[in-house]
């Protein structure tokens, strides 16, 4: 296991963090843990990453439960002309553009409930389908769909070795405490001319990213080609533009030879911005104290504008329809046009790079006399 001060990826030491901040901190599922954020930024491969949780393998084994707490889960991506498009449905799109051959095995690494792949097999049913994870919890939603020997948990089988043709990891790789090796494992699972596709949050383009706290990898362009190269993989392509907020990246086996420069000078410009925007949302509460506060925005950053302003907020309000089927931390979570009259004062706790795009020009909703405010984080 990796020291907090130690790349992950090149192993090169980091001398202190570039961010750190006293509990509470949020995971990528909206839980409240009691550790400090600290993110460490490495000079010699523009790696940065933050302390593993204190039992990371017993929270994946049964602490994690993405999706699992309301049926039919998924995490809304856009409202393309009015309608919601979910992750899911753009994951699979994506893979369509890979052009699998008939009857092509297929393994989904990190599955979770493995809804990208089950969508995936309405346009294509001849593939043959596998799935992994380091949980039992989602055993129940392969049972219908994926014979038994092609299931596997914790351990990934021996017999698995030189088998799939494609490999897909979505928002797996992040988590890892070991990514080169996680990748170096699941490159050995590739058949020749097997090709890995996978996806992991850009911090460039969804800063928050950053504070997530099991989300140990945070990574560059830089780092995600070193990490490659160090499992002797090779990326046919690292796309930033294709799905919103991530990286999108084909591999296959092979190492790169040339590897690109370094530049951390962006990734540290976000953590500082970060380190005064939580100072600027404990402010805020002071300023709004005594207010009926509504929160826009019921996911990681909602969640962060939460736990900063203490305990005024009487709801969240999102367009996420499975978010609004449950309470999230003690409050209901409403469509914004239901947003309570009573309510003066709105913390709008997007992505900030799209936020106000979000919200400006379309706040019909909003009681007349709320004022609105904006969680910052990301550098002009």
């Amino acid at each position: 296991m990796n020291k907090n001060n130690q790349c992950r990826v090149c192993g090169a030491m980091i001398a202190a963090p570039s961010l750190s901040t006293p509990s509470p901190s949020l995971t990528s599922v909206r839980t409240v843990l009691n550790v400090p954020t600290e993110v460490y930024v490495c000079e010699n491969c523009e790696h940065a990453q933050s302390p593993d949780l204190p039992d990371v393998k017993e929270f994946y084994d049964t602490g994690y439960r993405i999706s699992l707490d309301v049926e039919g889960h998924d995490q809304l991506y856009e409202n393309r002309d009015g309608v919601s498009v979910f992750r899911t449905e753009v994951q699979a799109e994506m893979m369509s553009e890979l052009g699998l051959e008939n009857g092509a095995k297929v393994l989904d690494f990190g599955a979770g409930k493995a809804t990208t792949l089950q969508q995936y097999m309405i346009e294509r049913p001849d593939i043959h389908p596998f799935v992994f994870d380091v949980s039992n919890d989602y055993s129940n939603h392969w049972q219908d769909w994926i014979p038994s020997e092609n299931q596997a948990t914790y351990k990934i089988p021996e017999h698995w070795k030189s088998k799939f043709d494609l490999i897909t990891a979505h928002f797996v790789i992040e988590h890892v405490p070991n990514p080169v090796e996680t990748l170096r494992d699941i490159g050995a699972c590739l058949a020749p001319g097997g090709k890995l596709f996978f996806s992991v949050p850009n911090p460039t383009k969804n800063s928050g990213d950053l504070l997530v706290i099991d989300h140990l990898n945070h990574f560059s362009r830089n780092s995600l080609t070193r990490a490659l190269a160090e499992a002797d993989l090779t990326a046919l392509t690292i796309d930033d533009n294709r799905f919103a907020g991530a990286f999108v990246i084909v591999a296959q086996q092979g190492k790169e030879e040339t590897l690109p420069g370094v530049d951390t000078s962006n990734v540290k410009k976000s953590l500082k911005s970060w380190q005064a925007a939580i100072e600027e949302l404990k402010e805020l509460s002071k300023e709004i104290s005594g207010k009926d506060i509504a929160i826009y925005g019921a996911g990681f950053y909602g969640s962060l504008a939460a736990i900063n302003l203490g305990t005024q907020a009487r709801c969240f309000l999102d367009r996420n329809p499975y978010l609004q089927k449950q309470p999230h931390m003690g409050l209901p979570v409403l469509p914004p046009e239901n947003c309570p009259a009573s309510i003066s004062a709105v913390v709008v706790a997007l992505n900030p790079r799209i936020a106000r795009s979000i919200v400006t020009g379309k706040e019909e909703w909003l009681p007349k006399t709320a004022s609105v405010y904006y969680v910052g984080g990301d550098p002009d």
